[in-house]
């Protein structure tokens, strides 16, 4: 049998609705029915049902258990919808930088500039939101209501592995070019030889969640390139695994 706490449970989510019209307090029958669009006979079936579990007493009032049983509800339907948020991508409001001077509740398109989000007055990109304050140029601006998705193309994740027989002038020379080729806006060293690599080929380089920051930029539409040791390998792949369903992406390893 399900359990009641599980709010994809059959007739979970009526029961919780319900709690919530009873903790209003004293109301008719046909009111409660109204207001979730059920009849007053169903209306008076998940009484009884509530009253059953104990979460009602015999005057239809929320009990302690029945309490309990709301409070578990809400933080599981709360958790569930943050996951679909997180998982689909889908946000009600977001931080930008003002492309234009812009002001409060005028609408905004977005756009994905350099790995940045910016807010212009004009666009033709598929999302849209209403500017919460007014901004300068340049400026933070917070955007809520958004609607449609923001159009952008991916970057590419590059993953090079290093090691020590390559650690030599013609090794950092091509790395260097390949860097240069592939026009990278974001590199990352995975392990100490693989920082040394990037700082003997004269590359700006991050050794702070490497792998994580790669997977990012490339997602907001940069071109990145790890460069990673030998003994960071078991430690990469696990990573990668966690991450490329996620952010769907499709990671490019290359030999220099």
């Amino acid at each position: 049998m399900a359990s009641p706490y599980e709010f994809r449970g059959k007739g979970s989510i009526t029961l919780t609705l319900m709690m919530i019209e009873l903790l209003k307090g004293r109301r008719k029958l046909r009111e409660i029915s109204s207001d979730l669009g059920i009849t007053p006979q169903g209306a008076s079936i998940y009484i009884k049902n509530l009253q059953k579990l104990g979460y009602v007493d015999s005057e239809s009032t929320p009990t302690r258990e029945g309490i309990a049983f709301l409070q578990q509800m809400l933080a599981d339907i709360s958790l569930f919808v943050e996951q679909a948020y997180r998982d689909s991508g889908i946000i009600s409001s977001c931080e930008a930088i003002a492309g234009d001077d812009l002001k409060k509740g005028e609408n905004v398109y977005l756009e994905m500039v350099d790995g940045l989000l910016y807010a212009f007055k004009k666009g033709s990109s598929g999302s849209q939101g209403i500017v919460t304050f007014s901004a300068s140029k340049g400026d933070p601006v917070e955007v809520s209501k958004i609607r449609g998705i923001i159009k952008y193309r991916p970057g590419n994740l590059f993953i090079v592995r290093v090691d020590f027989d390559g650690y030599t002038s013609a090794g950092f020379r091509k790395l260097g070019e390949f860097h240069k080729e592939k026009q990278i806006n974001f590199t990352g060293a995975f392990g100490v030889l693989a920082y040394k690599f990037c700082q003997r080929a004269s590359l700006d380089v991050s050794i702070f969640a490497p792998v994580e920051g790669c997977i990012e930029a490339s997602v907001k539409g940069l071109n990145s390139l790890l460069v990673y040791s030998p003994e960071m390998s078991r430690f990469l792949f696990k990573k990668l695994s966690e991450n490329v369903d996620k952010y769907k992406i499709n990671p490019k390893f290359t030999e220099l």
